[in-house]
């Protein structure tokens, strides 16, 4: 399954994003893209047993990161 997450550049920084990535990347595969309003997070092959409640936890995740990269 393949999942698109976008995070807008007003609130989300790509550093916080990254942080992000690299946490979660035993537990799926990801592809980022930055524009000028937008960076793009392409998901794929993620673990089945967490794969119900990934994306929620990985946008928190990436939330909670923008404050510590700052």
């Amino acid at each position: 399954m393949r999942k698109n997450v976008r995070f807008n550049c007003g609130i989300y920084n790509k550093k916080a994003v990254q942080k992000s990535v690299l946490a979660f990347a035993h537990l799926a595969k990801f592809i980022v893209k930055d524009s000028k309003d937008y960076i793009e997070v392409k998901i794929s092959n993620i673990d089945n047993e967490v794969e119900d409640v990934f994306i929620d936890e990985f946008k928190n995740y990436a939330l909670g990161a923008v404050k510590k990269c700052l």
